[in-house]
């Protein structure tokens, strides 16, 4: 998940901020960043799978209309 994703933002960075805004304003900072993260990787992880499936129609669409 280290790859930049199509706004630009490394995810591996942006996370390691998070855990430092996290350690630095105590209990209830760190579950609110940490809930940030994990909102974070989510969202990471749908915009694989939309890009994976924006492939998969491509791919559909070329088979079909050729």
């Amino acid at each position: 998940m280290s790859q930049e994703s199509g706004i630009g933002i490394n995810l591996e960075i942006a996370l390691r901020k998070i855990h430092e805004l996290a350690l630095a304003d105590g209990d209830l900072g760190y579950a609110y960043w940490h809930q940030i993260g994990q909102l974070l990787k989510q969202a990471a992880t749908m915009q694989a799978k939309i890009d994976a499936l924006s492939k998969e129609l491509e791919r559909c669409r070329a088979r079909h209309c050729n």
